[in-house]
């Protein structure tokens, strides 16, 4: 494979369009976006209703960022995959990486809608009598 042209994105403005368009860097996307702020996101989200810390009302707030967060996060790391630097990283083949990247964000995604189905569960005990 041949190294893909990529533009930087800008991150005082948060200029997120490089990876929607697919040609920003995959690295920042998944271990920033991807990662980093998915855990933050979904502790967040989480902890303070399984905690008993807030009300049912924060969980579906919390499925309402999560399931966009997630689909957006998913579209760009399947859009950018292919963006990796070269020489590849510890000398794994590029395309190993892009696929790797795919099917661990796919995972996320199937976490992440797990998670969105215990929150909203929860949310429905009250209603149910708990």
């Amino acid at each position: 494979m041949n190294a893909v042209q990529h533009s930087e994105p800008e991150l005082g403005g948060l200029d997120l369009g490089p990876w929607w368009k697919g040609t920003g860097r995959l690295a920042p996307l998944y271990w920033g976006w991807g990662v980093a702020a998915s855990l933050v996101i979904a502790a967040v989200v989480g902890i303070p209703p399984l905690m008993g810390w807030v009300g049912p009302g924060w969980a579906i707030l919390g499925v309402l960022v999560l399931m966009p967060y997630t689909a957006w996060i998913q579209i760009c790391v399947w859009r950018c995959a292919d963006n990796i630097d070269s020489p590849a990283p510890l000398g794994i083949d590029r395309a190993v990486w892009s696929a790797l990247a795919r099917v661990l964000t796919i995972g996320w995604t199937i976490n992440a809608g797990g998670l969105c189905l215990m929150l909203l569960q929860w949310a429905m005990l009250p209603a149910l009598g708990r």
